[in-house]
């Protein structure tokens, strides 16, 4: 089965659409995104970007929980901050926030291992700490 990564977030009246569609690309380089009823909806197929910027900003452990609470049989969904993400970062929120969330939605039957690969847990194991 292919990966399926799926993008959107809603897009307000004062908002530029370029904008954000710049914001998402930020994340998702290779996003193809499309305008539909107000809505930003972009297809994505690599998370490497998104991987780098985890790496850097050293959330890998808060983004491997918001990847595996979100799972749902071969499914995960979480959602980023607008604000954050039009500078190149990632920040987890809520589903319903003011400005409206970015929904990032992955299908893939192996989320454990996508999460494995993308947002390695940084914790030693429970007999190597010190």
């Amino acid at each position: 089965m292919m990966r399926e990564i799926v993008i959107s977030t809603p897009l307000f009246p004062t908002e530029d659409p370029e904008t954000v569609k710049e914001a998402i690309l930020k994340l998702f380089p290779d996003a193809e995104i499309e305008l539909s009823d107000d809505i930003l909806i972009g297809r994505a197929k690599s998370l490497e970007r998104f991987a780098e910027i985890l790496r850097d900003c050293k959330i890998r452990d808060a983004a491997r929980s918001k990847i595996l609470h979100g799972n749902r049989g071969g499914e995960t969904v979480f959602w980023l901050n607008k604000q954050v993400a039009a500078i190149g970062k990632v920040n987890f929120t809520e589903k319903n926030v003011v400005l409206g969330a970015i929904e990032v939605r992955i299908v893939d039957e192996e989320i454990g291992s996508l999460a494995d690969s993308i947002a390695p847990s940084t914790r030693k194991p429970e007999g190597q700490r010190k």
